[in-house]
């Protein structure tokens, strides 16, 4: 019995079929599809897809054969990926140099005939075989042949195909590890910054209060400064905070009255006098993340408050039925967004005015909060913008109507 010849790329040859994490696996039906129509075509009691690693050769899927993996000394399979641009034949084994002795030959199975397709990854190495067997001599006509090797282009397809899932997997469960880490961090800083923040404005409000009359000029504007810098750096953190529990699974949903809802959302925005607020509620009940309703159309308002710069600022917000889902939309007369910044409006920190109409600046997390939490839901949020008439945001939630 003559071994099969082992070559100098070995080594990576073996680290290439360590990479599809596929030996010592379960079957798998569309492997096990494929061994089956190999037999059928080729009129053969045996066919299977071997993998060869250092020591053995390893049955992924097998048809007329009872056994799960063999010696690689006595692999037919380990001569076939010695040549893995072609398909490897024997008619007659007990008449071939290499294989008389085999104890395959001479022994149950009693294999007389061979043929092996290899099985040649995107890599160019040569992982095993897609092979047929018989009990007594035979051959393959051309069509059989071709045939074959389609079909060992097919396993590898899969392996590839499976390869790519289980990467892609991995490469999810990294994110989502990273994210609930990101997530984590950013509560614990933002809970640690949010209590120290308000207490420089409540102490610089008290001097404020309580030295008036008493400072210079530089010193009331050096603590209003501070004060106003402050609260910035405390909405920035807030912002920051609830981005970051964005990322948290939606709440059970609950029925509600929608139009006394979203009143109590416009008195908590506090708009102030000049800000004349319309409701259009179409619809009186829905069924939804209330939590996510209330962010969603906080933020959404605010925005149209904050950044509108008409003496006479409108914003209206209208919400009816498109059969299941709810179209909820806040609209305003303000200055609009330009197309080319429509597109990248949602970006987390993204600005596009340096402060909002009463002086403060923004953070540049609201918008990219109110899509992220959406996402939970399975809803949406668009935009339609006219530059000098105003901005619309329409917000899709499906399966809310009741």
């Amino acid at each position: 019995m003559e071994l099969a010849q082992i070559f100098e790329n070995e080594a990576e040859r073996l680290e290439e079929l360590d990479s599809f994490e596929i030996l010592d696996t379960p079957p798998e039906k569309p492997f096990d599809v494929i061994t089956s129509i190999a037999a059928q075509i080729c009129g053969t009691p045996i066919s299977f897809v071997s993998l060869i690693d250092e020591k053995r050769q390893w049955f992924k899927s097998k048809t007329g054969l009872e056994v799960s993996e063999t010696s690689r000394d006595f692999s037919f399979c380990a001569h076939a990926i010695n040549t893995p641009e072609q398909l490897m034949m024997v008619s007659d084994t007990t008449k071939d140099h290499r294989f008389f002795d085999n104890p395959f030959v001479e022994s149950s199975p009693f294999i007389r005939f061979y043929a092996g397709a290899p099985l040649v990854s995107n890599a160019g190495y040569a992982l095993g075989t897609l092979c047929v067997l018989d009990t007594k001599p035979n051959e393959l006509n051309e069509n059989q042949k071709t045939a074959l090797q389609d079909l060992s282009n097919q396993v590898v397809n899969q392996l590839e195909l499976r390869k790519s899932l289980a990467s892609l997997q991995k490469r999810q469960q990294e994110l989502e590890r990273k994210t609930e880490e990101l997530s984590r961090f950013a509560h614990l800083v933002s809970h640690d910054l949010k209590s120290p923040l308000l207490g420089m404005v409540h102490l610089s409000e008290m001097i404020l209060e309580e030295c008036e009359g008493q400072l210079n000029s530089f010193g009331e504007k050096g603590l209003a400064l501070l004060k106003g810098k402050a609260m910035q750096a405390h909405n920035l953190v807030e912002g920051i905070l609830q981005n970051a529990l964005s990322d948290k699974q939606a709440n059970e949903p609950l029925k509600i009255q929608l139009d006394s809802f979203i009143e109590k959302v416009v008195e908590f925005c506090s708009p102030p006098e000049d800000v004349q607020i319309l409701i259009d509620i179409q619809i009186s009940e829905v069924f939804l993340d209330v939590t996510i309703l209330h962010q969603v159309i906080q933020n959404l308002l605010s925005n149209a408050i904050k950044y509108n710069d008409k003496e006479k600022a409108v914003v209206k917000i209208t919400a009816y039925a498109e059969g299941e889902t709810l179209r909820l939309s806040i609209s305003d007369n303000g200055p609009g967004i330009p197309k080319e910044s429509q597109d990248v409006i949602f970006d987390m920190f993204k600005k596009l005015a340096a402060t909002d109409r009463f002086g403060v600046p923004g953070t540049g997390i609201g918008l990219n909060t109110v899509k992220r939490i959406l996402k939970l839901i399975d809803g949406t949020v668009e935009i339609a913008s006219k530059m000098g008439e105003g901005t619309e945001f329409i917000v899709r939630i499906p399966n809310a109507v009741i």
